[in-house]
C-alpha cells in the first residue's frame, strides 16, 4: 500500500527549545494513526508542520507525493485531507451543534450546506447526540 504521509529526519525548534528531533514515519492509505503523549511533547507541532501551519527546520515532509517546502503552492488541499482533534473544546458558542459540525464540510470541503447537515446527522446519530 502506498503511503500518504511520509516523515523522514523531520527537526522542529523553538529558540533553543529543541521539540521534534529526526521524526521518522509513514502512513498509508485508509490507516489511522493516533499521536499521543504527554503535554509539551510535540503531538501539535508535529501536526502543524504536516499541514503546514508551522515550518519545520530539518527533515522532509511528504503529503500525497508533495514535498512540503516554502515552494508548495497547492498546500489548501493538503490542509484539508489533514485532520486535527483539539484537546479543549473548540465550538463557536453562538452556533447549534449541527451548525458547529458542517462548518469545515462547507469551508474546506466545499460541500453544500443540505450535502454537510446530511453528513453531520449521520456521525451525531452515531453517538446519539443528534
Amino acid at each position: 500500500m502506498e503511503n500518504i504521509i511520509e516523515l523522514k529526519q523531520v527537526n522542529k525548534w523553538y529558540g533553543d527549545f529543541h521539540v521534534l528531533k529526526d521524526i521518522n514515519f509513514e502512513v498509508s492509505e485508509k490507516e489511522k494513526v493516533v499521536i499521543c503523549g504527554p503535554s509539551g511533547s510535540g503531538k501539535s507541532t508535529l501536526i502543524r508542520c504536516i499541514n503546514r501551519l508551522e515550518e519545520h527546520q530539518k527533515g522532509e515532509i511528504i503529503v500525497d507525493g508533495m514535498t512540503l517546502d516554502e515552494n508548495t503552492k497547492n498546500i489548501s488541499a493538503i490542509r484539508s485531507e489533514v485532520g486535527m482533534v483539539f484537546q479543549q473544546f473548540n465550538l463557536f458558542p453562538h452556533l447549534s451543534i449541527l451548525e458547529n459540525c458542517t462548518l469545515a464540510q462547507i469551508w474546506v470541503k466545499k460541500k453544500t450546506k443540505k450535502e454537510s447537515e446530511t453528513l453531520a446527522m449521520e456521525y451525531l446519530n452515531k453517538v446519539q447526540i443528534a
